[in-house]
């Protein structure tokens, strides 16, 4: 019992500290308080955070359900499928402490993720330019899909946890889990509402992205090692 909720802790954890949101939003956020009221972009930006919503929501229901019938036909002690989830989190945490941040000395002082820099100029134009709520969702939602080659490992096993420890709560940790996945965009609005200014937020991103790197690293060897310990050793 006490693995599986260290496990959902981890992967809610992790979520909450992946970026690519994070940077998505702040470059919206600054170009809708240029172009209208800072109502207008307070009300603006929970479109975007209602996209991520959408998003972590249905996917992780989707998810949810297939890892359900799964398990019923497969039962929680199937040891490949053990070992494959074992091997995927650290393939994770190599990847992620590598490849999640641009790597080099241009790239030192800055917050640059893995996306390719065509990717990351198509965000930026519709981050600039997003002008309907619609727009403004598709964004959000896209920004995540961008993301899922990480987060859709800890839909996995979080959902695994869930049923493992009562699945009476699974809606009950799929809420908590969506609002750990908007959380930090609330966070950025808020830094915005309190006068900071882009440059200020993505000097802060920036300042902390070798602590970022670390711990979500860790996090990735950790559920690793508790789903060996609870799935091989027990």
């Amino acid at each position: 019992m006490f693995a599986s909720l260290a496990i959902i802790i981890l992967a809610i954890g992790i979520q909450t500290l992946l970026q690519l949101s994070q940077g998505v939003f702040a470059v919206f956020y600054h170009h809708a308080l240029g172009k209208t009221t800072a109502k207008k972009a307070d009300d603006r930006s929970l479109s975007f955070i209602l996209g991520v919503e959408i998003f972590t929501a249905v996917f992780y229901l989707l998810t949810y359900l297939i890892v359900s019938f799964v398990i019923t036909q497969k039962g929680f002690d199937n040891i490949i499928l053990v070992w494959i989830m074992i091997g995927i989190f650290i393939a994770e945490a190599v990847f992620f402490f590598f490849c999640y941040y641009k790597m080099g000395k241009k790239y030192k002082k800055t917050s640059r993720l893995f996306v390719n820099r065509h990717v990351a100029e198509a965000l930026i134009y519709k981050a600039e330019h997003a002008k309907s709520r619609t727009d403004t969702i598709i964004l959000g939602i896209v920004t995540s899909a961008i993301e899922l080659a990480f987060t859709l490992p800890l839909f996995v096993i979080s959902s695994v946890e869930i049923l493992r420890f009562d699945s009476r709560f699974g809606f009950l940790f799929i809420v908590i889990y969506v609002i750990a996945a908007t959380a930090p965009l609330f966070g950025t609005r808020i830094l915005f509402r309190a006068n900071n200014t882009l440059a200020g937020i993505m000097q802060i991103r920036s300042s902390k992205k070798n602590l970022y790197r670390i711990l979500i690293t860790i996090g990735y060897l950790s559920i690793a090692a508790l789903v060996f310990i609870t799935g091989v050793v027990k």
